[in-house]
């Protein structure tokens, strides 16, 4: 039966690598998953200041993946702007990452919906690798140790509700 067991966990690693090869077993198969220590990044903001996630150690941290022609996306930012500015004071830092999107394109929608959050441009799509990113809108809750709280996947009306107690939750936590 132990035996079975050893078998069970080699087959699953031994898939993963196979899955992404070049890649870290461990990143494969735990990528940015509730209780596991958040993927780092390094990535330019629109006036070309390097931002990572490191920098934010101490903070609570709400990575959000979002895309200027994404409709949910676009309907979103401005509630995540208001809980940044309501709970920033407390700890909290909100970073958006924009996938498949160009500068011009980022530049041209915050002119329309501006936000007080800083904002990233993955252009090589690390950080959406490393977070296995599946769909848009997606977050992730990041506590100040750096260890991921909680995964969000796509929007709707609840969404920032749930947004906003969980960050509540995790700011008194910590």
């Amino acid at each position: 039966m132990q035996n079975k067991g050893i078998f069970i966990v080699l087959t699953i690693v031994l898939m993963a690598a196979v899955a992404s090869p070049g890649q870290p077993y461990a990143a494969v198969a735990f990528a940015a998953q509730e209780g596991t220590q958040a993927p780092g990044f390094n990535l330019r903001d629109l006036k070309g200041n390097v931002i990572t996630l490191e920098q934010y150690t101490g903070k609570v941290v709400l990575l959000v993946f979002w895309a200027p022609w994404c409709v949910p996306c676009r309907d979103e930012l401005p509630e995540l702007d208001r809980l940044y500015k309501k709970y920033g004071t407390k700890g909290l830092i909100i970073v958006g990452i924009a996938e498949d999107a160009s500068t011009e394109m980022v530049v041209n929608f915050l002119e329309k919906v501006p936000v007080s959050f800083p904002l990233v441009i993955d252009r090589s799509h690390d950080a959406a690798e490393a977070y296995r990113l599946s769909n848009l809108p997606s977050g992730y809750l990041i506590a100040r140790d750096g260890v991921v709280e909680r995964r969000y996947r796509g929007s709707g009306r609840d969404m920032i509700s749930r947004y906003e107690k969980d960050i509540e939750d995790l700011l008194k936590r910590n």
